[in-house]
């Protein structure tokens, strides 16, 4: 098994010989190990990764064309899987109207705190603060519930500021 190439250790996964796949796993796991180790700063994450990425290569196996070099699938597959961890792995921040409150006490909108908003950020601030649905207002100023709700949340966030600073 030294100096198979690609193409005949595939044929023989292909054919049923299992063995053969430990033989791409040992000679394959070190170069691949380090590309996802340079990515990650977890080593234990990092193995565990090397781990899914020999466990797909496997269920594909079957598709794989011999005829193609093992490494850059392996590298694909890697790419593939560090974006799916990322993404899974990904810091998010809530959008929630929640955002008003700091230590159990509702952010009162007072002259001096409006003072540091654009005056389309007091609006959508004014009317949802007057009882309208991000919907309603969303629908009046022409744009999308989500993009609302991040400009409210940016200025909910600069009042918030205003108040921490006293």
């Amino acid at each position: 098994m030294s100096t198979l190439s690609d193409k005949e250790v595939i044929t023989k996964i292909k054919e049923g010989e299992l063995d053969y796949f430990s033989y791409v796993v040992k000679k394959f796991t070190p170069r691949i190990l380090n590309f996802v180790s340079a990515r990650l700063f977890k080593k234990e994450e990092a193995d565990d990764l090397v781990q899914n990425i020999f466990i797909s290569f496997y269920k594909a196996i079957m598709r794989f064309n011999e005829e193609k070099p093992i490494l850059p699938y392996l590298y694909e597959i890697a790419r593939n899987e560090l974006k799916m961890y990322y993404r899974s792995h990904k810091i998010t921040v809530p959008l929630k109207e929640e955002i008003t409150v700091i230590d159990s006490e509702e952010i009162v909108f007072d002259e001096s705190s409006l003072k540091v908003l654009d005056k389309h950020e007091r609006s959508y601030l004014l009317e949802i603060a007057d009882g309208y649905t991000y919907q309603e207002v969303a629908k009046k100023y022409k744009m999308s519930v989500n993009t609302l709700k991040s400009k409210i949340r940016r200025a909910r966030l600069k009042v918030k500021k205003i108040y921490e600073e006293e």
